[in-house]
């Protein structure tokens, strides 16, 4: 299994990507209501995303002159109305005997949390990547397989006929 990561900037330029399997942990978390009718204040769909990387791999500041397409810098990015890099397009996948078994992209996401820390004695940097999208675009996250919004209402509601009801997740 191998999970794979793809930052992508709306201004271009190289893409931050994660292939070669750095990813080590992936989970996906939605505190909103699948009712849409319910009331909601708080609505957030998260990407937590922990990773490995040997500290060779990494580019050098030097390489990367303007350090656009590094984690670290785009967590410090400053939020301004008409930035094209402060929310980018963000597209993680898992793949299983070469099928991919989830597909999420965030279309305007933006880092919630991100840190870092060095091993040197084992020459690893570790991270971990919290990504949120922007709340008004929670609509344009994109799931593969993708459901249709007449099925998701039907799963939130429960069948008084059968006792036991399995979700898949």
């Amino acid at each position: 299994m191998s999970i794979s990561l793809r930052i992508e900037r709306k201004s271009g330029g190289e893409p931050i990507e994660f292939i070669k399997g750095e990813i080590t942990g992936f989970t996906y978390k939605n505190n909103s209501s699948i009712n849409l009718s319910a009331k909601s204040t708080n609505l957030a769909h998260s990407l937590h995303i922990r990773s490995k990387i040997p500290l060779h791999s990494l580019p050098s500041v030097i390489c990367n002159a303007d350090n656009s397409n590094m984690l670290y810098t785009w967590e410090n990015t400053e939020y301004k109305p008409d930035s094209e890099d402060y929310y980018r397009k963000c597209n993680i996948q898992v793949v299983r005997n070469e099928n991919a078994i989830r597909d999420i992209t965030f279309t305007h996401a933006y880092v919630d949390k991100y840190q870092e820390q060095i091993d040197t004695s084992k020459e690893i940097l570790e991270f971990e990547l919290v990504l949120k999208q922007k709340e008004d675009q929670l609509g344009k996250i994109q799931y593969t397989p993708q459901l249709e919004l007449k099925e998701t209402r039907e799963q939130d509601q429960p069948d008084v006929s059968q006792k036991n009801t399995r979700r898949r997740i």
